[in-house]
């Protein structure tokens, strides 16, 4: 398994066995919009998702952005986990 986070065209992803664990954002002005995770059923249970999100808010931080978590597994399982990014959340 590569698990290697990539960055291409709004999207965070991570490839393995030909499948992939993807992490989809828009940003608009100085705000990132986490709106989507999926991973793919043969790599959960892997913290793939977690993985992804951790590198969008790496970085958003790197870039001065505020994240937008519309994405219900980032607003409602990582940000419970991971509260030292509650200071990045634009509400």
């Amino acid at each position: 398994m590569n698990g290697e986070v990539q960055q291409k065209d709004g999207q965070f992803f991570i490839e393995a066995a030909g499948r992939k664990a993807v992490l989809d954002y828009v940003i608009d002005g100085d705000r990132m919009d986490i709106f989507h995770t999926f991973t793919a059923e043969e790599l959960r249970g892997l913290n793939l998702a977690e993985k992804l999100t951790q590198a969008a808010f790496e970085f958003a931080k790197k870039n001065n952005l505020k994240v937008v978590p519309t994405c219900p597994y980032v607003k409602d399982t990582f940000l419970k986990k991971h509260k030292e990014f509650d200071k990045m959340i634009e509400h």
